[in-house]
Protein backbone atom coordinates (compact mmCIF):
# COMPACT_ATOMS: atom_id res chain seq x y z
CA UNK A 1 0.00 0.00 0.00
CA UNK A 2 2.82 2.15 1.19
CA UNK A 3 4.45 2.11 -3.00
CA UNK A 4 0.53 2.73 -3.99
CA UNK A 5 -0.19 5.75 -2.74
CA UNK A 6 2.88 7.71 -4.10
CA UNK A 7 2.01 5.84 -7.49
CA UNK A 8 -1.23 7.47 -7.42
CA UNK A 9 0.06 10.95 -6.58
CA UNK A 10 2.39 10.86 -9.41
CA UNK A 11 -0.37 10.21 -11.50
CA UNK A 12 -2.79 13.13 -9.87
CA UNK A 13 -0.22 15.57 -10.34
CA UNK A 14 0.82 14.16 -14.18
CA UNK A 15 -3.12 14.52 -14.68
CA UNK A 16 -3.16 18.19 -12.80
CA UNK A 17 -0.25 19.24 -15.48
CA UNK A 18 -2.03 17.70 -18.65
CA UNK A 19 -5.34 20.11 -17.54
CA UNK A 20 -3.29 23.14 -16.88
CA UNK A 21 -1.27 23.03 -20.44
CA UNK A 22 -4.60 22.40 -21.92
CA UNK A 23 -6.02 25.58 -20.62
CA UNK A 24 -3.06 27.62 -21.13
CA UNK A 25 -3.35 26.06 -25.03
CA UNK A 26 -6.41 26.84 -24.98
CA UNK A 27 -6.33 30.49 -23.95
CA UNK A 28 -3.35 31.10 -26.54
CA UNK A 29 -5.60 30.00 -29.57
CA UNK A 30 -7.93 31.98 -28.03
CA UNK A 31 -6.07 35.15 -28.02
CA UNK A 32 -4.39 34.26 -31.43
CA UNK A 33 -8.02 34.09 -32.52
CA UNK A 34 -9.07 37.95 -31.19
CA UNK A 35 -5.85 39.18 -32.57
CA UNK A 36 -6.74 37.79 -36.18
CA UNK A 37 -10.03 39.58 -35.97
CA UNK A 38 -8.42 42.60 -34.88
CA UNK A 39 -6.10 42.64 -38.06
CA UNK A 40 -8.74 40.91 -40.15
CA UNK A 41 -6.88 37.69 -41.21
CA UNK A 42 -10.00 35.47 -41.53
CA UNK A 43 -6.93 32.09 -42.25
CA UNK A 44 -5.15 32.64 -39.04
CA UNK A 45 -8.78 33.11 -37.07
CA UNK A 46 -9.61 29.69 -38.93
CA UNK A 47 -6.60 27.87 -37.57
CA UNK A 48 -6.71 29.53 -33.81
CA UNK A 49 -10.31 28.20 -33.59
CA UNK A 50 -8.87 24.48 -35.48
CA UNK A 51 -6.13 24.48 -32.80
CA UNK A 52 -8.76 25.56 -30.10
CA UNK A 53 -11.57 22.86 -31.03
CA UNK A 54 -8.59 20.47 -31.07
CA UNK A 55 -8.73 20.11 -27.41
CA UNK A 56 -12.19 21.07 -26.76
CA UNK A 57 -14.88 19.50 -28.65
CA UNK A 58 -17.83 21.45 -27.58
CA UNK A 59 -19.75 22.79 -30.27
CA UNK A 60 -19.76 26.61 -29.37
CA UNK A 61 -16.50 27.05 -31.35
CA UNK A 62 -17.41 24.80 -33.90
CA UNK A 63 -20.11 26.45 -34.54
CA UNK A 64 -17.79 29.99 -34.44
CA UNK A 65 -15.77 27.98 -36.72
CA UNK A 66 -18.28 27.18 -39.05
CA UNK A 67 -19.26 31.01 -39.31
CA UNK A 68 -15.90 31.66 -40.16
CA UNK A 69 -16.00 29.15 -42.97
CA UNK A 70 -18.83 30.40 -44.58
CA UNK A 71 -17.63 33.90 -44.45
CA UNK A 72 -14.51 33.13 -46.24
CA UNK A 73 -16.71 31.14 -49.20
CA UNK A 74 -15.36 27.77 -47.87
CA UNK A 75 -18.69 26.42 -48.06
CA UNK A 76 -18.17 22.65 -47.73
CA UNK A 77 -16.06 23.22 -44.72
CA UNK A 78 -18.93 25.72 -43.08
CA UNK A 79 -21.39 23.34 -44.10
CA UNK A 80 -19.89 20.04 -42.34
CA UNK A 81 -19.73 21.82 -39.21
CA UNK A 82 -23.29 23.31 -39.40
CA UNK A 83 -24.64 20.37 -39.66
CA UNK A 84 -22.44 18.74 -36.79
CA UNK A 85 -23.61 22.03 -34.79
CA UNK A 86 -27.35 21.67 -35.23
CA UNK A 87 -27.82 17.82 -35.28
CA UNK A 88 -26.21 18.40 -31.67
CA UNK A 89 -28.18 21.29 -30.59
CA UNK A 90 -31.54 21.47 -32.10
CA UNK A 91 -32.34 24.64 -30.77
CA UNK A 92 -29.55 25.89 -32.89
CA UNK A 93 -31.98 27.22 -35.94
CA UNK A 94 -28.97 29.45 -37.18
CA UNK A 95 -26.83 26.76 -37.33
CA UNK A 96 -29.58 25.07 -39.58
CA UNK A 97 -30.08 28.49 -41.75
CA UNK A 98 -26.13 28.68 -42.47
CA UNK A 99 -26.41 24.67 -43.87
CA UNK A 100 -29.44 25.53 -45.86
CA UNK A 101 -27.34 28.27 -47.08
CA UNK A 102 -24.17 26.48 -47.96
CA UNK A 103 -26.32 24.02 -49.81
CA UNK A 104 -27.89 26.65 -51.86
CA UNK A 105 -24.59 27.59 -52.73
CA UNK A 106 -23.29 24.81 -53.31
CA UNK A 107 -26.16 24.17 -55.71
CA UNK A 108 -27.98 21.94 -53.80
CA UNK A 109 -31.82 23.99 -53.84
CA UNK A 110 -33.88 21.32 -53.06
CA UNK A 111 -32.09 20.14 -49.64
CA UNK A 112 -31.91 24.16 -49.09
CA UNK A 113 -35.65 24.42 -49.31
CA UNK A 114 -36.47 21.70 -47.20
CA UNK A 115 -33.81 22.85 -43.91
CA UNK A 116 -35.71 26.55 -44.78
CA UNK A 117 -39.10 24.91 -44.10
CA UNK A 118 -37.77 23.90 -40.91
CA UNK A 119 -35.72 27.33 -40.16
CA UNK A 120 -38.58 29.41 -41.02
CA UNK A 121 -41.80 28.61 -38.65
CA UNK A 122 -38.82 28.76 -35.96
CA UNK A 123 -37.39 32.22 -36.88
CA UNK A 124 -39.67 33.58 -38.72
CA UNK A 125 -37.11 35.71 -40.16
CA UNK A 126 -37.75 37.68 -43.78
CA UNK A 127 -34.31 36.97 -44.57
CA UNK A 128 -35.25 33.59 -44.21
CA UNK A 129 -38.39 33.24 -46.50
CA UNK A 130 -36.80 35.32 -48.65
CA UNK A 131 -34.19 32.55 -49.20
CA UNK A 132 -36.61 29.96 -49.18
CA UNK A 133 -38.64 31.78 -51.94
CA UNK A 134 -35.47 32.25 -54.02
CA UNK A 135 -34.38 28.13 -53.53
CA UNK A 136 -38.40 27.47 -54.84
CA UNK A 137 -37.80 29.61 -57.80
CA UNK A 138 -35.23 27.28 -58.75
CA UNK A 139 -37.17 24.06 -58.00
CA UNK A 140 -40.02 25.97 -60.13
CA UNK A 141 -42.51 25.64 -56.85
CA UNK A 142 -44.24 28.74 -58.32
CA UNK A 143 -47.37 29.06 -56.04
CA UNK A 144 -45.14 28.52 -52.99
CA UNK A 145 -42.54 30.59 -54.15
CA UNK A 146 -45.22 33.46 -54.66
CA UNK A 147 -46.27 33.08 -51.07
CA UNK A 148 -43.19 33.40 -49.68
CA UNK A 149 -42.49 36.52 -51.71
CA UNK A 150 -45.35 37.95 -50.19
CA UNK A 151 -44.74 36.92 -46.75
CA UNK A 152 -41.58 39.01 -47.16
CA UNK A 153 -43.32 42.04 -48.61
CA UNK A 154 -46.30 41.86 -45.76
CA UNK A 155 -43.27 41.88 -42.89
CA UNK A 156 -42.37 45.35 -41.85
CA UNK A 157 -39.10 44.59 -40.36
CA UNK A 158 -38.29 43.24 -44.19
CA UNK A 159 -37.05 46.72 -45.30
CA UNK A 160 -34.19 46.76 -42.54
CA UNK A 161 -32.85 43.54 -43.68
CA UNK A 162 -30.20 43.11 -46.36
CA UNK A 163 -28.95 40.87 -48.84
CA UNK A 164 -26.47 41.31 -51.63
CA UNK A 165 -28.07 40.66 -54.86
CA UNK A 166 -26.26 39.15 -58.28
CA UNK A 167 -28.18 41.10 -61.26
CA UNK A 168 -27.86 39.28 -64.65
CA UNK A 169 -24.60 41.28 -65.63
CA UNK A 170 -22.77 39.57 -62.37
CA UNK A 171 -22.54 43.20 -60.18
CA UNK A 172 -23.49 42.69 -56.73
CA UNK A 173 -25.58 45.14 -54.39
CA UNK A 174 -27.00 45.21 -51.51
CA UNK A 175 -30.66 45.61 -51.11
CA UNK A 176 -33.26 45.70 -48.59
CA UNK A 177 -35.04 41.79 -48.92
CA UNK A 178 -38.59 43.28 -49.30
CA UNK A 179 -37.41 45.05 -52.44
CA UNK A 180 -35.83 41.63 -53.35
CA UNK A 181 -38.95 40.18 -52.99
CA UNK A 182 -41.08 42.54 -55.16
CA UNK A 183 -38.57 41.83 -57.90
CA UNK A 184 -39.26 37.98 -57.48
CA UNK A 185 -42.62 38.65 -57.63
CA UNK A 186 -41.99 40.33 -61.14
CA UNK A 187 -39.66 37.95 -62.08
CA UNK A 188 -41.84 35.03 -61.50
CA UNK A 189 -44.44 37.52 -63.77
CA UNK A 190 -42.50 38.43 -66.39
CA UNK A 191 -41.42 34.30 -66.82
CA UNK A 192 -45.26 33.92 -67.69
CA UNK A 193 -44.55 37.44 -70.16
CA UNK A 194 -46.88 39.25 -67.75
CA UNK A 195 -44.74 42.27 -68.83
CA UNK A 196 -47.46 44.91 -66.78
CA UNK A 197 -47.81 42.46 -63.84
CA UNK A 198 -44.50 42.70 -64.18
CA UNK A 199 -43.66 45.77 -63.97
CA UNK A 200 -45.55 47.22 -61.28
CA UNK A 201 -43.59 44.24 -59.10
CA UNK A 202 -40.29 46.22 -60.50
CA UNK A 203 -41.77 49.58 -59.38
CA UNK A 204 -42.12 48.72 -56.27
CA UNK A 205 -39.55 47.06 -55.56
CA UNK A 206 -37.71 50.60 -56.53
CA UNK A 207 -39.87 52.16 -54.27
CA UNK A 208 -38.45 50.22 -51.47
CA UNK A 209 -35.24 50.91 -52.96
CA UNK A 210 -34.89 53.39 -55.75
CA UNK A 211 -31.25 52.68 -56.26
CA UNK A 212 -31.96 49.21 -57.33
CA UNK A 213 -30.18 48.20 -60.21
CA UNK A 214 -31.56 44.75 -60.94
CA UNK A 215 -35.28 45.83 -60.82
CA UNK A 216 -33.93 48.77 -62.94
CA UNK A 217 -32.52 46.41 -65.35
CA UNK A 218 -35.87 44.54 -65.25
CA UNK A 219 -38.12 47.02 -65.54
CA UNK A 220 -35.95 47.87 -68.92
CA UNK A 221 -36.89 44.63 -70.25
CA UNK A 222 -40.58 45.14 -69.12
CA UNK A 223 -41.08 48.48 -70.74
CA UNK A 224 -38.95 47.26 -73.94
CA UNK A 225 -41.34 44.05 -73.99
CA UNK A 226 -44.50 46.47 -73.50
CA UNK A 227 -43.77 48.45 -76.85
CA UNK A 228 -42.89 45.65 -78.72
CA UNK A 229 -39.05 45.65 -78.99
CA UNK A 230 -37.07 42.69 -78.77
CA UNK A 231 -37.25 39.86 -76.39
CA UNK A 232 -35.11 39.38 -73.52
CA UNK A 233 -32.41 37.27 -74.57
CA UNK A 234 -31.63 35.70 -70.28
CA UNK A 235 -33.94 35.57 -67.63
CA UNK A 236 -32.92 38.05 -65.18
CA UNK A 237 -30.30 36.53 -61.89
CA UNK A 238 -32.17 36.23 -58.69
CA UNK A 239 -30.03 34.41 -56.43
CA UNK A 240 -28.85 36.65 -53.17
CA UNK A 241 -25.57 35.83 -51.88
CA UNK A 242 -24.79 36.44 -48.70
Amino acid sequence: MKKIVPVIAGLLLFGSAQSQEAESLKKHYLKTYDNALRYNDISVAINALHGYVAIDSGLTYKDTLSILYFNAKSYVSSLILAEEVYKGQAANTEAMARAAECYDELGDPKTAVGLYEQVVPKTKSPYHIYKLAVGQYQLKRTLECEASARAVIADTSSKKIGVLFTSADGSQQAVPVNAAAANLMGVLKMDTKNYAGAKADFQKALEFFPSFAGAKGNLDVCDKNLKGGAKPTAKPVVKPKS
